[in-house]
C-alpha cells in the first residue's frame, strides 16, 4: 500500500511539473515565439556562441516577437524579451525531454505553442529567421 502511494505521490509531481512547464509557456502563447537553448551549464561553449550570436541582432528578435530563454544547469535565464512568467528549468527540461547533462539544444515553439524547429548545433539568425519568416502567421504580417 505504502509503493503505491509513493509511486502514485511521484507520478502525479512529475505531471504536475510538466503542467506547470506548459502553463508557463502558455502565458507566452500567441504573443511570442519562444527560442529555448538547452546546455549543462552557463560556460558551455555553445551556449555561449549562440546567445552571443542571437544577441548580436536584437532588432531581429524584437521583430520576430522571439523570447529567448536559456536553460543551463538548473537555472533558467530570460535571454532576450520579457517574459510574464516565471520558468523552472527542471520542469522545462523534463517538458522537452532533457536531462541536467544534455549537450547543447536549441528549440523553436510558435506563437501556438507547438515545436516548431530543433537543432542541436549553434546556427547563425539567418537560418532562424528563414524558419520563422515562412510561417503562416509571420507571413500573414508581411
Amino acid at each position: 500500500m505504502k509503493w503505491t502511494l509513493l509511486m502514485a505521490s511521484l507520478i502525479l509531481m512529475a505531471g504536475l511539473s510538466t503542467a506547470s512547464a506548459q502553463s508557463d509557456l502558455d502565458a507566452l502563447r500567441w504573443k511570442n515565439r519562444i527560442l529555448v537553448l538547452f546546455a549543462p551549464s552557463a560556460d558551455d561553449p555553445a551556449f555561449v556562441r549562440q546567445s552571443r550570436t542571437l544577441l548580436a541582432d536584437r532588432e531581429a528578435l524584437a521583430e520576430r516577437e522571439l523570447v529567448v530563454l536559456g536553460v543551463a544547469g538548473d537555472r533558467v535565464e530570460t535571454l532576450y524579451g520579457d517574459p510574464k512568467a516565471r520558468h523552472e528549468a527542471a520542469a522545462l527540461r523534463r517538458h522537452f525531454g532533457q536531462a541536467a547533462a544534455s549537450p547543447f539544444e536549441a528549440i523553436l515553439i510558435g506563437k501556438d505553442g507547438g515545436v516548431k524547429w530543433r537543432r542541436d548545433a549553434p546556427f547563425d539568425i539567418g537560418g532562424l529567421n528563414a524558419v520563422i519568416d515562412a510561417m503562416p502567421m509571420r507571413r500573414a504580417l508581411r
